[in-house]
């Protein structure tokens, strides 16, 4: 149907998020979408949750899979959307029009096939935007960060040139999957505007020494950055981010990083990288 959307929600113990999202969803002045749910089994309430609203979604799973890119891949190949874009159970939609408003600046720009706009980083503190850079930085965004997959909307048709998300990588398939997408020319990347999502920070760091190695792996086989080029850059990019982050974290230590909104001050300041590994992180804690 031209102008679906298909939002796909993957969860798992998600009692205390998934309502909001699904509220999110239903409230959206965009009518032409489709709301499909990928449950991994949950335990503890989210299916009685999820059962009080089944006549919402147009496609309602709820079994055990292999991780949260497992069932997101269960997700596409259950949507009839022209257009595909991924709410985890912590997300939300940035406001009612949001869809409205990204579906009307791609109608003004349809030669695209993957459109990404801001996000909403909600922490201790003020929310505020994440604004990822132009088609042509996205290459070196991805070195130390990634762009939005809440606020990415990409034709279904895509995931058969790239494939489904790679369950090799259970921690950043979905990076992986970036990195397809600017790895081939017949791919269309298109910017748009509009703050599309609301994502919720936080985790625990822990989990950085788990995920970061994934990334390095999947990066250092792209044939994205297979050049000398690419060596000395990332190198230089690498350096630099761990040179501003020790001097952010003493100038937080000298001014005084406690008291009210300290967890938002310091994620205004972190490297892309590190923003990313948190948000992700975040995702996978709250299905």
């Amino acid at each position: 149907m031209q102008g679906l959307v298909s939002v796909i929600t993957v969860c798992r113990n998600a009692q205390k998020t998934i309502g909001a999202c699904i509220e999110s969803v239903s409230r959206q002045s965009y009518r032409a979408l489709e709301h499909v749910i990928i449950d991994g089994g949950s335990s503890d309430g989210t299916l009685e949750i999820l059962e009080g609203h089944r006549h919402a979604f147009a496609a309602f799973v709820s079994e055990p899979d292999r991780g949260i890119y497992d069932a997101m891949n269960k997700g596409i190949a259950r949507a009839q959307g022209e257009f595909v874009i991924f709410l985890n159970s912590d997300d939300i939609f940035a406001g009612p029009n949001a869809l409205r408003d990204a579906m009307a600046e791609i109608a003004r720009q349809p030669d695209g096939d993957v459109y990404y706009g801001a996000l909403e980083i909600r922490g201790a503190g003020t929310p505020f935007v994440h604004v990822p850079p132009p088609p042509d930085q996205a290459a070196a965004e991805m070195v130390l960060g990634c762009l939005p997959h809440q606020a990415t909307l990409a034709r279904r048709e895509v995931f058969a040139r790239t494939g489904p998300f790679d369950l090799r990588w259970r921690r950043h398939a979905d990076y992986d999957w970036w990195l397809k997408v600017l790895c081939d020319p017949s791919i269309r990347l298109r910017q748009i505007q509009t703050v599309i999502a609301s994502f919720a920070m936080g985790g625990a760091s822990s989990d950085l020494a788990k995920g970061q190695p994934e990334v390095f792996a999947i990066q250092n086989a792209s044939p994205l950055y297979r050049s000398p080029e690419w060596d000395r850059r990332r190198i230089e990019m690498f350096q630099g981010a761990w040179l501003s982050e020790r001097m952010e974290a003493a100038r937080l230590r000298e001014g005084g990083a406690g008291g009210p909104g300290w967890k938002a001050r310091i994620a205004r300041h972190l490297p892309p990288g590190i923003l990313r590994a948190l948000q992700a992180l975040r995702r996978r804690l709250g299905r």
